[in-house]
């Protein structure tokens, strides 16, 4: 994902401006100056501007966007909510500097869900860096699972590379053809996609890589997304949430044995930061000591056939 960022619109402006700066500027400097190294020049510093204003605007643009749907909708608005990502390790959400902001907060199909604009920033070396926005939709689980990705068809080659995980196959000819899972443990993997969660992910349109890991489903989409499609990009993370076996979660749920939430999930605050290595620290200790409780259902939606209120968000929601 961070490479594929090298070709977005606004690196590319970057990109293309600064090559032109440095062509004129060098011209320039060794006496080759000409009105078309001059224009060189100009253009590049036109280019180089224009990319940085128009990511101003876009950003104005999605905090009153996001801004208006929390008022509508019930919804609370933050402006950042860093730390809710910050302990996942999968890329692009393990780059060194990162942000997760504008984002809307609230209840949806019995969930608790966001929404906002996840911001990276990787150096590939000395002299390049990479950065880089997606649209990211977030659903809380029941309990924290291994990690499973669920990615689109035609993308997958260098996600496995990261991931290192074995693509697996399910009954679902259909959607076998047009989703890759990766998860190392295959049981967990049939699990959480059963028949059910099969076709609804199977009729999701459009499809966008989505992502289990530390208790949370997300959804990574293209930054231009916007709050009308929340509903469609928070439908097939919901599916899965619904239908999570109580039986999966008893075996596996690190919540369900164990003390309790891990420290970094119930601090107070610790979402509206970055990251935080005491509650790293705070999490390993807590893990090794181990104490089965159960199942808990305070954590989770029960209903087996939701009804039709749960999808909707309020009158005037986004269409699917």
């Amino acid at each position: 994902m961070w490479l594929a960022q090298l070709m977005s619109p606004r690196n590319v402006l970057r990109f293309v401006g600064s090559f032109l700066l440095t062509v004129g500027i060098v011209a320039i400097y060794l006496g080759l100056a000409s009105p078309l190294m001059i224009a060189f020049a100009m253009l590049g510093v036109v280019t180089v501007a224009g990319s940085f204003f128009a990511d101003s605007a876009l950003a104005a643009h999605r905090r009153r966007e996001a801004q208006a749907f929390a008022a509508m909708h019930g919804w609370t608005y933050h402006e950042q909510l860093s730390g809710l990502l910050a302990p996942l390790s999968t890329p692009p959400f393990n780059a060194a500097s990162s942000c997760y902001v504008d984002v809307i907060v609230g209840r949806y199909g019995g969930f608790e869900c966001y929404d906002g604009t996840y911001e990276w920033h990787v150096r590939v070396n000395d002299n390049v860096s990479v950065s880089g926005r997606h649209r990211v939709a977030v659903v809380r689980l029941a309990d924290e699972l291994p990690r499973l990705m669920v990615i689109p068809e035609g993308i997958t080659s260098a996600v496995s590379k990261f991931v290192g995980g074995a693509d697996r196959d399910f009954e679902s000819s259909s959607f076998n053809r047009n989703w890759r899972v990766l998860c190392s443990n295959p049981r967990i993997a049939h699990d959480m996609l059963n028949p059910r969660v099969l076709a609804r992910l199977d009729a999701v349109v459009p499809r966008a890589p989505m992502l289990f890991e530390r208790g949370l489903a997300i959804r990574i989409d293209r930054e231009g997304e916007g709050t009308s499609s929340l509903a469609t990009r928070l439908g097939g993370l919901i599916a899965v949430a619904r239908y999570l076996p109580r039986h999966t979660i008893e075996d596996h749920g690190r919540y369900a044995n164990s003390r309790g939430p891990l420290p970094s999930t119930s601090t107070s605050g610790a979402l509206t930061g970055g990251y935080r290595p005491d509650l790293v620290a705070a999490d390993e200790q807590h893990l090794l000591r181990p104490k089965r409780r159960g199942y808990d259902p305070r954590f989770t939606h029960t209903d087996e056939s939701p009804a039709d209120g749960d999808d909707r968000m309020a009158p005037g929601s986004p269409a699917r």
